[in-house]
């Protein structure tokens, strides 16, 4: 029977994660970038919940999960997603992060291999000296949004032409509307904020990229201001199989412009790389 809407607390590693788990089948699980939170994946849940079980989560430091003293780290993040994932008694997922999310998400292919069924990076960098990283004056800005204290309407109005492309924002109101009640509804705190942006801010995969076995898609917006779109050849290069896909016109938060685009590369993708083959007989992984 297919679940609707279930929502719960987990308790991973002495913290209360905030979970919503929908639909049936394998099961695929959503990693929220920087200050995110479940809400964000709106856009994506309906269309994979028809085929898949969706777990959607707030971070460690995000929205309605807890909010423990930091320092955090990506590594203990991803710790907190494989955990989950033990607590809602699924073995295996397919892995997909945003942004930050996709740091949680190298790093659970890299550390828990037999956790990814796949894994999907939408517009993500391996963090540290080989990362391509945007003009001085954005990571200023963003900075001053991860860290100093706001109100919460007025960070997430703010974050907008930094997470977006023009057209998008210029042509879709409702939607970059509903986006900021969507951020503002459940907040992330500040003191959330700046743990995660620390944990984000010391992170560098690439010498351990090679490592990660799990087929690999990488998404990236064209007009990705935050990560630019340089870093998606980087993660192609030093992740055995992997492949990109450059949605043009975009900017950083593709699963939320792009829905359409990146919902149908979702599906085809996981449906590739299905654990089951259409007999019921477990495929080979050799």
């Amino acid at each position: 029977m297919a679940r609707q809407g279930q929502k719960g607390i987990a308790e991973v590693q002495g913290t209360s994660l905030y979970y919503e788990r929908t639909g049936t089948g394998e099961a695929v699980i959503l990693i929220s970038g920087l200050g995110g939170n479940a809400n964000l994946w709106k856009r994506q849940v309906p269309p994979l919940s028809e085929h898949h079980e969706v777990i959607a989560f707030d971070n460690r430091g995000s929205a309605r999960s807890d909010v423990p003293e930091g320092p955090y780290s990506i590594q203990t993040m991803a710790a907190d997603t494989v955990q989950l994932l033990d607590a809602l008694d699924i073995a295996t997922a397919h892995v997909v992060g945003s942004s930050m999310g996709a740091m949680v998400a190298q790093e659970v292919a890299i550390q828990y291999p037999d956790k990814a069924l796949t894994l999907t990076l939408l517009g993500a960098q391996c963090g540290g000296p080989h990362a391509f990283v945007p003009p001085a004056e954005e990571t200023d800005a963003l900075e001053q949004l991860a860290t100093d204290e706001m109100d919460p309407e007025e960070r997430a109005k703010a974050w907008l032409p930094h997470t977006f492309s023009e057209e998008f924002l210029e042509k879709n109101r409702k939607l970059a509307t509903q986006y900021v009640k969507l951020s503002a509804q459940q907040p992330t705190t500040t003191a959330g904020l700046r743990a995660q942006w620390a944990a984000l801010m010391a992170y560098d995969s690439w010498e351990r990229l090679p490592l990660v076995a799990a087929p690999t898609l990488i998404l990236h917006g064209s007009l990705d201001r935050l990560v630019p779109v340089e870093n998606a050849d980087v993660l192609c290069v030093r992740i055995p199989d992997s492949r990109v896909a450059i949605i043009e016109g975009a900017g950083h938060a593709i699963e939320y412009e792009a829905a359409d685009a990146v919902d149908q590369l979702l599906l085809e993708f996981f449906a590739e790389n299905r654990y089951y083959d259409n007999t019921g007989t477990e495929r080979s992984t050799e």
